[in-house]
């Protein structure tokens, strides 16, 4: 990766260049504000002495006037001060001061000029002119050296501060930038070494509670989730084998038989054990078609509210008398009033399927009991049994897809049921969960929003 393409650096090169924008004009702003407020000083200064040099004369006469002169220059130095008067004819009366003023007519407000002071130097001077009483003119003159030095030692300050500034900022970004380049490459490394080598349980760094961290533990939730999903995906793919490799021999071992016999019974008697087996696998594949349409949102639903608590009795109504051909007792202990803003036929595939699970397990002579309310917002079904349970580590991979506690899977059945159920609940925003029944066996509760 080039420097140049680093985004770390363009992030501190781009940190670097608004702090240093910010600092121009945060110079320019204060210098401007600065010289503003100098300026208004010496006017001010320059206006009080021609108030009170007006004042004086207006008491004491000319002989007050020039003794307030002495006491201003004597006060504040001659050097960067000077003053003027002259009579109607424009002629000078009276000059004191460092600086020689050039003045000799009035002029209205305050006039920036440069002019000679008493050690041979051009100065930046300030000029204002005012009447002393009806025939002479007077003018002060104030030098801005003062504050154009403070100028210059605000501007060298300000310069050499935002200069040092501007080197540490240069440094802590090169160290930001060698830091946050090292961690993206350890991440890149380990990305490609996961990529190449394909082990999904490698696992990325995470150190610390930093904004990498969080990204690390990201990525490793999303590598263990997809591990997981390859890992379903081979088991499905090895169930799907296992399950169809014996109704495929089945029918591979029913057509030879027709094909060698001439029999237009053992032909007929083939192809209905042919078609029957081909509604199974054409079962098994419907199945799992909805399950991935549910989980991925796929799937059109039409919803309506349903009366859940009629659905309920009658299916348990449907599904008594398969009970006692099993020697099973079914009780269903339903609230009435129950409500759900779904689809009828989806909320009746979840409650048979977990139905024809327990017919399925359960010993003869167990009990099956079916009962739902509702609690706040949410309406719980509970479908528990007496047979032998679920254990704990099986309680959540029996969702998953082809799953079945028959490890030899010779039992009757794809495994799919309740994978399709799960996906079925989860459509309608709810949940499914097993825990152990008071029973003995396992209870399935189902958390369904009302409407």
């Amino acid at each position: 990766m080039r420097h140049r393409d680093s985004a770390p650096l363009r992030f501190a090169l781009g940190l670097l260049l608004t702090y240093l924008g910010g600092a121009a004009l945060l110079f320019f702003f204060l210098d401007y504000q600065l010289t503003t407020m100098l300026t208004h000083e010496v006017d001010k200064a320059m206006t009080e002495e021609s108030q009170l040099l007006q004042a004086r004369y207006h008491v004491d006469g000319t002989a007050g006037l020039y003794h307030a002169i002495q006491s201003e220059i004597e006060s504040d130095g001659s050097q960067f001060h000077g003053f003027r008067i002259i009579d109607p004819k424009n002629k000078v009366t009276y000059q004191a001061g460092g600086i020689a003023i050039s003045m000799v007519t009035s002029f209205s407000g305050v006039q920036q000029v440069k002019l000679e002071t008493s050690d041979n130097r051009k100065h930046t001077v300030r000029v204002i002119s005012f009447p002393i009483g009806k025939d002479m003119t007077g003018f002060v003159a104030s030098s801005m050296e003062p504050a154009l030095d403070l100028l210059a030692k605000f501007r060298q300050t300000f310069l050499e501060t935002a200069g040092g500034v501007t080197l540490f900022g240069l440094a802590l970004g090169y160290w930001l930038v060698w830091r946050f380049r090292g961690r993206i490459e350890a991440f890149n490394r380990h990305t490609q070494q996961i990529v190449q080598s394909g082990d999904l349980s490698s696992r990325m760094p995470a150190v610390g509670n930093d904004e990498f961290s969080v990204l690390a533990s990201n990525m490793n939730a999303m590598l263990e989730r997809i591990e997981k999903l390859v890992q379903g995906i081979r088991q499905v793919s090895d169930n799907i084998a296992h399950d169809l490799r014996t109704p495929l021999t089945r029918l591979r071992a029913d057509v030879q038989v027709a094909l060698q016999q001439g029999d237009l019974g053992a032909h007929k008697a083939a192809l209905e054990r042919v078609q029957c087996e081909l509604e199974k696998m054409q079962s098994i594949f419907s199945s799992l078609l909805a399950i991935s349409r549910a989980e991925s949102g796929g799937m059109p639903v039409k919803r309506a509210v349903v009366d859940f608590s009629e659905l309920l009795s009658e299916l348990v109504e449907l599904y008594t008398p398969s009970a006692e051909e099993r020697s099973l007792v079914l009780r269903g202990e339903v609230a009435d009033g129950l409500l759900i803003y779904g689809n009828r036929q989806l909320l009746a595939q979840i409650i048979s399927n977990l139905l024809d699970n327990a017919l399925k397990y359960v010993p003869a002579g167990s009990e099956i009991k079916l009962h739902a309310q509702q609690q706040g917002g949410q309406i719980k079904v509970v479908v528990e049994d007496g047979g032998p349970g679920i254990p704990p580590t099986m309680r959540e991979k029996v969702f998953e897809r082809f799953t079945r506690l028959d490890p030899s899977r010779t039992m009757a059945g794809s495994g799919l049921g309740l994978s399709l159920a799960k996906a079925f609940v989860e459509l309608h925003h709810g949940t499914i969960a097993i825990t152990k029944s008071p029973l003995g066996g396992s209870a399935f509760t189902l958390d369904l929003p009302a409407a």
